[in-house]
């Protein structure tokens, strides 16, 4: 058996009792398919990047389960098909990724107030290392990058005269 992800996008036009029936249905699918469910939860409802099908808000729900990989196809097809489901990501799950908790935030254009403030907030405050074994250093504001480039373009100004 394989281990498998998905993440499926339901319309807001339903109400959360309905998004319940509808991630019912959504299991019942994947259990015909001879799956074990091992997570299913609502991540929580959010505005989407771009409109679907005429709608522009979205529940997010999120699926682990354990499938044989011949069945994986007929899944797909069959959430293709299904009028509720806006969108869905299927892929293989990476080890852990049923304990790990996670948080939606809305879209928001980089080029934005809103994202330049949101980019400057989710600055690396610490060096961390990485899977390599390297450490990465941490990511600049705006201010000191233009201060930094305004430096390095002064002292390349200076050398050529």
């Amino acid at each position: 058996m394989k281990q498998y992800e998905l993440l499926y996008i339901v319309s807001s036009k339903y109400t959360d009792a309905e998004v319940e029936g509808i991630m019912d249905k959504v299991s019942a699918m994947i259990a015909k398919h001879g799956a074990t469910i091992l997570r299913n939860e609502m991540i929580g409802k959010i505005r989407l990047a771009y409109p679907i099908k005429a709608q522009r808000n979205g529940s997010y729900v999120l699926v682990h389960f354990d499938m044989e990989a011949l069945e994986a196809n007929e899944l797909d097809r069959e959430l293709r098909l299904a009028d509720e489901v806006l969108r869905h990501l299927f892929v293989e799950r990476t080890p852990g990724a049923e304990t790990r908790r996670y948080v939606l935030e809305a879209y928001q254009s980089p080029l934005t107030e809103e994202g330049h403030r949101r980019r400057d907030e989710k600055r690396i405050t610490q060096s961390r290392p990485s899977a390599t074994g390297v450490v990465a250093q941490p990511a600049m504001s705006m201010e000191e990058l233009d201060k930094k480039l305004d430096e390095i373009l002064e002292d390349k100004t200076a050398e050529s005269l």
